[in-house]
């Protein structure tokens, strides 16, 4: 090698290792600030099911898990995207780049290290979208199923007012105790067809199941209140044994599978509008993120002495016009009116037209 070559070549290395650096540092930042925030907003919408009773408490943390795990592409999305464009703004504000672009580099000197920097997170987000996200909402899917085909012994739970199965009942349950299948104080409200309704109260109850798998509910020691249609006539009846059938779910029941959850693999060979619709999504998604964060090495130019917040509302915009966009190009596919083949591959490449469009114009 010669000896004239060795300083261009340890510059270059020391170029592309700083910028390697700093992006990988950064990006682990903007990650768990990006998950935190969606955890955290996931959270409290699992707590609200839950404490409504649309969720019991123990599926709260699989739900948070497998919800996170079907957002992780768009994530990692944001994150190359925002990383990337952090990280050349600080080397423009701190005059940064003016020194690498005064020993002879350019803007297209940075697609290199960048894209050395993107292409395992664009890895990711390709199997997060075709593996990871269908696998999480049939999950999703399946908790969901297990809490409808619950039967009314299976939904109760201590001091929350459960309805059953039927929806003709609602539940109320003082410490329940699993292995005896003894409760303490129970308040039932049941209402039939033809308006009657019906209160009962005991001190005590537990639950029976036949040898068929029939369960019952057996109060001790409490009364009946019967209400008419009107509410004007009310008759109220003690009672030391109380015995009436528990409503029984559809056990092995299923929801139908949902494109969204079906594996990629048998999506390919179908040709519904909604199947391409969901491909062009799944495909498009690595692509797309391919784009803003070459996008976003032209957007992050700026002046030394001006202020920042041009740059980020533009960069801001800039993607959620392309999500905006690329959604509505796999609805249009949705809805039958474009092919597959128009919908995943033209908006990443009118990005990256872009994108060298302005950095070629930067250059200049």
């Amino acid at each position: 090698m010669p000896e004239s070559e060795k300083p261009q070549i340890i510059k270059k290395m020391l170029f592309q290792k700083s910028l390697l650096r700093e992006l990988r540092s950064t990006s682990g930042g903007v990650l768990a600030v990006l998950l935190t925030t969606l955890v955290t907003m996931i959270l409290i919408r699992a707590l609200g099911r839950a404490a409504s009773g649309r969720v019991d408490g123990e599926l709260v943390l699989p739900l948070i898990v497998f919800n996170t795990l079907n957002l992780m592409s768009t994530v990692l999305m944001l994150t190359v995207y925002i990383s990337v464009f952090m990280v050349l703004s600080r080397w423009w504000r701190d005059s940064e780049m003016v020194i690498w672009l005064s020993s002879g580099k350019s803007l297209a000197d940075f697609l290199r290290p960048v894209w050395r920097f993107m292409w395992p997170m664009i890895l990711l987000v390709a199997l997060t979208s075709t593996v990871v996200a269908p696998w999480s909402k049939q999950q999703i899917s399946e908790f969901e199923d297990e809490i409808q085909n619950r039967g009314d012994a299976q939904r109760v739970s201590p001091g929350q007012f459960r309805e059953s199965y039927s929806g003709q009942r609602v539940f109320f349950l003082e410490n329940p105790d699993d292995e005896g299948g003894r409760t303490g104080s129970v308040f039932i409200r049941s209402i039939d067809s033809k308006g009657q309704q019906s209160v009962l109260v005991s001190s005590t109850g537990r639950f029976e199941t036949e040898p068929d798998g029939q369960q019952w509910i057996v109060l001790e020691r409490g009364y009946r209140t019967d209400l008419s249609p009107d509410g004007l006539e009310t008759q109220t009846t003690g009672f030391d044994v109380y015995r009436f059938r528990v409503d029984q779910s559809t056990r092995g029941a299923r929801a139908q599978e949902t494109i969204r959850s079906a594996s990629t693999l048998s999506l390919v060979d179908r040709q519904e509008p909604a199947v391409q619709g969901e491909l062009a999504l799944r495909v498009g998604l690595p692509l797309l993120t391919l784009a803003l964060g070459v996008l976003a090495i032209p957007l992050a130019v700026t002046q030394a002495r001006s202020g920042r917040a041009v740059n980020l509302i533009l960069a801001l915009l800039i993607y959620l016009t392309a999500s905006n966009l690329f959604t509505a190009m796999t609805a249009t596919v949705t809805q039958g009116k474009w092919s597959l083949a128009m919908a995943w591959w033209p908006l990443p490449t009118v990005l990256l037209a872009i994108a060298a469009g302005m950095i070629w114009w930067r250059m200049r």
